[in-house]
């Protein structure tokens, strides 16, 4: 007569009968298990087939799954059974006192409950209401750290179970292999999504548009892809006390008015930090925060904000920011996401402040060509002096470009003129030297009013001036005089 020999389970106990069942039920739950985390299912739908595979193996009265937040809250991913109907998902709760979900968070180990009859805490309160008498809970540490736990409890009068941890850590190892292949896939999608971002605002650099087009694009693309409530780009003023709001995106926000927002430094807040220490800066609660900006990012419902310097040249020019609500706080590397953008947007400007100065010396030496030319065809005086004039009125950001001959009886007698106050210069006409506009200091002799004195043949001597109390009349902007004098 043949008869079937014990099979030894992985538990080092001898199996026959009920125990073989047993252990081939447990195997086809993992079997199923593994096989929506080989196919990829989607997170949301494996919690819900994990905590129902393992209650109805456990035969338990409540099963969930949660995941620790940073805030040391938990919240429910997967439910089963009593657990469904009072631990929604979706729901949170406060990490702490005495029960499982504590006890986990702070050992990252296995626990066991079997009597609840001084359990404390939001889940200890909740598990002995309904009655659960006996609960086991084990960690779910996905590459390295522990990410959340799965938890089983009955309302038998008899204790689960000794192998209960045992079959649970079984389960718990196929979910943290689930959530760290769809951590690798997120993560490789937001790579994606921050190369195309990243792409986009360098094409924008590289095609040389305004820096106000990078600005708004560069905020709109920081925004969306760090889902940020608010993003915003600053510009620090020369006053060394303000700073320039120059481009804003948000889910709820004003437009900006023409040339920006204005704010005022100082205080606890990203703008002044960053402007102080020239360093990324990063605020996780705005209770203590301080100062106007500070104040009013506390007033518009902010949790966390991250801000990084935009460095020119070597110069700090501004500051990139985003701002989260306090239910979503910014992920600890949004520092270095930012810094890449930062860096577009400073070779941005300083492309733009390049082809500037590039510009400005190309028309600089294109209006000296064109005077040259005239000077070497031999045209008349008058028309150098007019041709000079109109060059400089043209090339520097002035209203008005006079010039003036200085006369041995202590006048100057205008050569020339252009500008907004051409009709009150005209050529010809004598001024009488004196008060504070007038060049009156002397530093060579033989200048008459004592002007700055460069060499150059008597009767070529020239003032491209703006030198009377006409040219200081109300709504005109300051004036620059260059001055030559006779030997």
């Amino acid at each position: 007569m043949l008869r079937a020999n014990p099979i030894a389970s992985r538990r080092g106990t001898l199996l026959s009968g009920e125990g073989l069942r047993a252990l081939a039920e447990e195997q086809a739950a993992l079997r199923r298990v593994a096989t929506l985390v080989a196919r990829g299912m989607p997170r949301a739908q494996l919690f819900a087939a994990v905590t129902e595979e393992i209650g109805r193996l456990l035969a338990v009265e409540v099963a969930y799954l949660g995941r620790y937040e940073p805030d040391d809250t938990l919240v429910i991913v997967g439910a089963w059974g009593m657990a469904g109907e009072h631990l929604p998902v979706g729901s949170r709760g406060s990490v702490g006192g005495r029960n499982l979900v504590t006890v986990v968070f702070e050992t990252a180990r296995t626990a066991r409950i079997d009597n609840f009859a001084d359990a404390s805490g939001a889940f200890g309160v909740d598990a002995r209401e309904r009655g659960v008498r006996s609960a086991v809970a084990t960690p779910i540490i996905v590459e390295g750290r522990l990410w959340g736990l799965v938890v089983v409890g009955a309302r038998s009068e008899h204790p689960l179970p000794a192998d209960t941890e045992a079959r649970l850590a079984s389960f718990t190892e196929l979910v943290a292999t689930a959530i760290a292949n769809a951590e690798s896939r997120a993560g490789l999608a937001r790579l994606a999504e921050e190369q195309a971002a990243l792409r986009r605002v360098a094409t924008l650099v590289a095609r040389g548009v305004a820096p106000e087009d990078v600005f708004a694009a560069v905020t709109e693309e920081v925004g969306q892809l760090l889902c940020a409530e608010y993003a915003g780009l600053n510009r620090y003023e020369s006053d060394g006390t303000t700073t320039t709001i120059v481009a804003i995106w948000g889910r709820t926000v004003d437009p900006l008015p023409p040339g920006g927002r204005r704010q005022i430094l100082g205080g606890r807040n990203i703008s002044t930090l960053v402007f102080e220490t020239g360093r990324a800066a990063r605020i996780d609660g705005y209770a203590d925060s301080s100062g106007p900006l500070g104040l009013a990012t506390r007033e518009y419902g902010i949790g966390s904000g991250v801000g990084t310097p935009i460095v020119v040249d070597g110069r700090v020019w501004g500051v990139m920011s985003i701002y989260s609500t306090p239910e979503r706080p910014l992920p600890a590397d949004t520092e270095a996401r930012l810094a890449s953008f930062t860096e577009l947007v400073a070779a941005a400007i300083a492309n733009a402040e390049s082809r500037a100065g590039l510009a400005r010396l190309t028309e600089e030496q294109a209006a000296l060509r064109r005077v040259a030319t005239l000077v070497a065809r031999g045209v008349a005086p008058e028309e150098v002096f007019a041709a000079v004039t109109e060059e400089v009125d043209r090339l520097l950001p002035v209203d008005f470009a006079h010039m003036g001959r200085y006369e041995p009886d202590g006048t100057m007698t205008v050569l020339a003129t252009s500008g907004s106050t051409a009709e009150h210069f005209p050529v010809g006409r004598r001024w009488s030297l004196g008060g504070e506009t007038s060049p009156r200091s002397c530093s060579r002799p033989g200048v008459p009013g004592g002007s700055t004195a460069i060499p150059m043949r008597r009767g070529r001597s020239v003032t491209p001036a703006a030198s009377s109390a006409s040219a200081h009349r109300p709504g005109r902007r300051s004036s620059s005089r260059a001055t030559f004098g006779a030997s």
